[in-house]
């Protein structure tokens, strides 16, 4: 009996031990003036138990089987802190305030550094501030964030890569301006394929003392990027989603039915020709005005998916994260969308104290439907505002309308959109494998290896309803593509402090190698288009076409940081680059670097600086983008569809072999010398922040295409020409300036000025390039002593009045026709009048980011904008007709033409006024401010998602494009034409020509975490 009566004693005690040892240990996180600290870390030492706090500072943690837990609370921007804790007991915690973000780690490529011991150029973007906004590829999430950066989304349709990102300006005519994207230490890597979720750290490098480390291909600037990892603690399970309605942001004001017609009439009389309208059509228009609106017909407000699901966690030997993302995006017009499912797997090994393991791999799966229209004359989007009014959709019969006697001579948008079809199909895979081997405790072996590969396969038909099949150039086709690349990065690094010395030497070997081939199929006049794509037997003539390309890079680097006393800093730099691309393979890219902490030294101490440092560099970068066999003759294939075909029996075409166009013999590296000279100073221990960098850029050896004589090809190929200069100033001002109990309000404001001047040209000037669109030739221009992105064309000065009647007529004019600058004063209007007209890059651009929280909820919200630029709209000239394949006006703007009671700027209906496509009537001021992203967050209390077993979630609604601040009377003014020769290039800038505009849109989303 007392055997038994122990027992149950020793049963009762042990249960109630069991449940004292259960009971959480509660709490609230607050900063010396008592602010709650929201997101700070709670863990049990020497376990991989952890907590966050909630929005109120407030946690409750479960302490396992611990008596006598010691808390561990950290949090960014505070000192660390240990507090021995009672199970069910309440502790309270207050963090104190240091200048600990300059002891933060940023990457710099082949290894890191503290912050406080970086001399370059280099902003960072968080993964907080990504999740702010809901966006769809990672460039997004550097637009309005990153002094010197100038984001612009050059389309809002869905997919693809609709954002330019240029880093202090233009540095190349043809060469490429796309900076370098490195992800996780693969140099190249595709940045479409990833997902914003999976994104830890952004850092960009700007100046050349930062980004001289990777020498070519780093002119243009660098943005590394690194994705997330496992962290300590138990597995953590995060899902979030959004779901997002985009619209057009507005629409051009076209005239209705009844008053095209009209206009039809004026224009007919004016001519000399009979009325095409007569009154009793005029009358019954009259009745119901509205007609066909072609704007509304082609567009949707379609809804966008997007989900994310992720497993991360950590031990003290392994850290694991895998990842997998969705995205649906239907396009703003009809027939048209984006796929996408991306899959990262990061794993982490810490085999022993001296071997680390790194395997990362992700893929991206993306496909898309008619997601690739560029504008001008055949795009159903830019036809829908150059169609008449009158025209219906169909006829009474249900046929499409293939064309219309009024306005447009292209091919129904509507039908067009609706039966061609473009499809895209790809994979992409990549694999990196990063092994560090700590030889020795200052001397570390790092190998990175990184293999991918990727594969496309897209098809096409346009049939019969199609602007091809209307015509009789109906075809489908085949598209089949694959390719792999491989990068080796070796090096070695040796860190060693010795007294108040600081020195870390790094050696570097690296090669990487690409391959790529591709097959296309065509077949035209099909017997019939039941089969679409999918049997190309079908047609009446079948080609075939392949191409083939391998390149590869070899590259050595030597890197030397010093810092003294953590005051004094200086880093050099030399990597010498070997391109297959090049005559001139090798090139060597030196760089140097110093800072000064001067918040570090004795006579600063107590002042109101928590930071102070003035920094200096000067480093040369160089740029490599040409094509592969750039520099070998080739031999070109002309084909029996190819109009230029020969006819060895008069009526045979024959498949031939002709040479092809000369190469340059000594094509070298385009070098980019660049000086900076930056200040970052903090204040309020940290709660201010201010950097502003002023820099100087000289761009030598210019790759550019020249046209060779006619009697030599009259192509054009890659030389070394001219030279170009990029001179700015850059300025951040951000921090949390207020922080009470309940409330905080932290911010970020950036701008950035850059000027850019073409310096030399080989003896060339005045060369007038292509522009947009079918109609335009030398739109734009390239002028020694002038920036890049000057349009060409005639000055317009408005209409002749009544009062210049005398003068109208010497030109062979008369009032209300088009007055044009006559720049030489020799009586006529010819091409010695073109001047220039406008420029499409800016004179700065602008962030402004803000965030308040108010206890759970926080409201963020983004301005951004540029000023300066100008925009050639071709759009907007073919609204007025007359021009291209526009026979008459669409804008309800031309119901205000001029008449001789009304004598406006707008030209009248006339035989003997010219309308000139390349003219200053059609440059507008591109200038805008857009509210880019405005969001309402709310965090449930973790005294609610800790019953759900949840550890945050969060919900939020936001705005994207809600309003936009602009003269350009157009779509939208920060779209552009980016495709076709001109590519990237900075005299494509400001030129629009019918691209579909960025949307409006209204997003709902939520972030769970278990």
């Amino acid at each position: 009996m007392k055997r038994l009566l122990m027992y149950a004693l020793w049963l009762v005690c042990g249960l109630s031990i069991a449940q004292a040892q259960q009971t959480p240990i509660r709490g609230r996180v607050t900063d010396e003036n008592g602010a709650p600290l929201p997101g700070a870390t709670i863990t049990i030492k020497n376990t991989r138990i952890s907590v966050t706090a909630d929005a109120q500072g407030a946690f409750s943690i479960d302490p396992g089987n611990h008596a006598q837990p010691i808390l561990v609370i950290t949090s960014v921007g505070y000192g660390s802190i240990e507090v021995a804790a009672t199970p069910g007991g309440t502790v309270p915690v207050v963090l104190q305030s240091v200048t600990k973000s300059l002891n933060d780690v940023v990457v710099v490529g082949y290894g890191s550094q503290r912050k406080r011991d970086v001399t370059g150029a280099i902003s960072s973007v968080k993964s907080e501030d990504i999740a702010k906004r809901p966006i769809t590829q990672a460039q997004g999430a550097l637009q309005g964030t990153t002094p010197g950066v100038v984001v612009t989304q050059t389309s809002g349709q869905p997919g693809g890569n609709p954002f330019s990102v240029r880093i202090r300006g233009y540095n190349s005519i043809t060469g490429g301006n796309d900076p370098l994207y490195v992800i996780d230490g693969f140099i190249g890597g595709n940045i479409e394929s990833l997902s914003p979720e999976d994104i830890d750290d952004i850092e960009i490098l700007k100046d050349a003392s930062a980004t001289a480390i990777y020498g070519s291909r780093a002119s243009n600037g660098v943005v590394l990027i690194t994705t997330k990892k496992g962290r300590p603690g138990k597995a953590r399970v995060t899902f979030s989603t959004w779901f997002q309605n985009n619209q057009v942001p507005k629409e051009l004001k076209l005239m209705n039915a009844y008053q095209f017609a009209k206009t039809v009439n004026l224009q007919d009389s004016m001519n000399g020709s009979g009325a095409s309208f007569n009154q009793t059509y005029l009358d019954s228009l009259q009745l119901h005005p509205a007609g066909t609106d072609w704007q509304r017909s082609l567009q949707r407000k379609p809804w966008v998916q997007n989900y994310q699901v992720g497993v991360s966690g950590a031990t003290d030997q392994v850290n694991y994260l895998f990842s997998l993302s969705y995205l649906d995006q239907p396009g703003l017009i009809l027939n048209q969308w984006y796929k996408r499912t991306t899959f990262r797997s990061n794993v982490g090994v810490k085999v022993n104290k001296k071997l680390d393991l790194q395997f990362n791999v992700y893929g991206e799966i993306p496909q898309s439907h008619n997601n690739s229209y560029p504008g001008d004359l055949l795009d159903p989007f830019a036809q829908a505002f150059q169609w008449d009014p009158i025209s219906p959709i169909k006829d009474a019969g249900g046929n499409w309308i293939p064309s219309a006697p009024y306005a447009s001579i292209q091919y129904n948008p509507i039908a067009q959109a609706t039966n061609q079809a473009v499809d895209g199909n790809s994979v992409s895979v990549a694999a990196t494998g990063i092994l560090t081997w700590h030889i020795l405790k200052s001397l570390t072996f790092t190998s990175n290896n990184t293999y991918s590969l990727g594969y496309n396969y897209n098809q096409s038909v346009f049939g019969p309803n199609t602007g091809n099949g209307f015509i009789g150039t109906d075809y489908a086709q085949v598209y089949s593509a694959r390719g792999r690349s491989y990068q080796n990065s070796n090096f070695l690094t040796w860190h060693q402090v010795f007294g108040g010395h600081s020195l870390t030497v790094t050696a570097l070997y690296e090669q990487a190698n690409g391959l790529s081939m591709s097959t296309t199929s065509k077949s035209t006049n099909l017997s019939t288009y039941a089969l679409g794509y999918y049997n190309l037997g079908l047609g009446a003539t079948q080609t075939t076409s392949s191409t083939y390309s391998a390149d590869a890079l070899q590259s050595y680097m030597g890197r030397i940081n010093y810092a003294f006393k953590d005051r004094y800093m200086l880093d050099a730099t030399l990597r010498d680059d070997g391109s297959s691309h090049l005559v001139k393979k090798y090139s060597l890219f030196p760089s140097f670097g110093a800072a000064w902490n001067i918040s570090r030294e004795a006579f600063m101490q107590g002042s109101v600086f928590s930071d102070l440092k003035i920094r200096g560099g000067y480093g040369v970068t160089g740029n490599q983008a040409v094509p592969a066999y750039a520099t070998i003759p080739q031999i070109n294939v002309g084909g029996i569809e190819n109009a230029s075909a020969y006819f060895y029996d008069g009526t045979t075409p024959t498949r031939y072999t002709p040479l092809g166009g000369p190469v340059s013999t000594n094509l070298q590296w385009e070098d980019d010398a660049q000086a900076d000279a930056g200040l970052d100073a903090g204040f309020l221990h940290g709660r201010l922040n201010f950097t502003a960098d002023a820099y100087h850029k000289k761009i030598t050896h210019l790759l550019y295409q020249l046209q060779a004589p006619y009697y030599n090809s009259g192509q054009t190929y890659a030389v070394n020409l001219g030279s170009m200069m990029n001179e700015g100033l850059e300025f951040g001002l951000g921090g949390t300036p207020v922080k009470t109990r309940d409330f905080s309000w932290n911010g970020f404001f950036t701008i950035s000025f850059n000027r850019n001047k073409l310096l030399n040209l080989g003896g060339l000037d005045n060369v007038a390039v292509n522009g947009i669109g079918s109609p335009e030739t030398g739109l734009s221009l390239l002028k020694v002593g002038n920036p890049m992105g000057e349009f060409y064309g005639y000055k317009f000065l408005g209409t002749w009045k009544t009062t210049e009647a005398q003068q109208a007529a010497a030109y062979g004019n008369k009032p209300g026709d088009s007055h044009y600058q006559d720049v030489n004063n020799d009586g006529k209007i010819d091409a010695n009048d073109l001047v220039p007209i406008g420029n499409g890059l800016p004179k700065y651009s602008f962030g402004f980011s803000n965030t308040l929280t108010y206890k759970d909820f926080d409201l963020y919200f983004m301005l951004q904008g540029t000023h300066g630029n100008q925009i050639y709209s071709e759009t907007i000239a073919y609204t007025w007709g007359g021009v291209g394949d526009q026979r008459n006006p669409t804008t309800v703007d031309a119901l205000n033409m001029w008449t001789s009671t009304n004598q406006t700027n707008n030209p009248t209906f006339s035989k003997t006024s010219s309308n000139y496509i390349n003219s200053s009537r059609w440059v507008y001021d591109g200038s805008y401010i857009k509210l880019r992203n405005i969001s309402l967050t709310y965090h449930i209390p973790q005294s609610v998602t800790g019953r759900w077993k949840m550890s945050s979630l969060e919900v939020y609604v936001s705005g994207q494009n809600l309003f936009c601040i602009t003269k350009f009377p157009g779509y939208d003014p920060e779209v552009q034409n980016v495709t076709g020769p001109s590519t990237g290039t900075a005299f494509t800038a400001g030129l629009e020509n019918g691209i579909i505009p960025v949307p409006k849109s209204y997003t709902f989303g939520l972030r769970a975490a278990f």
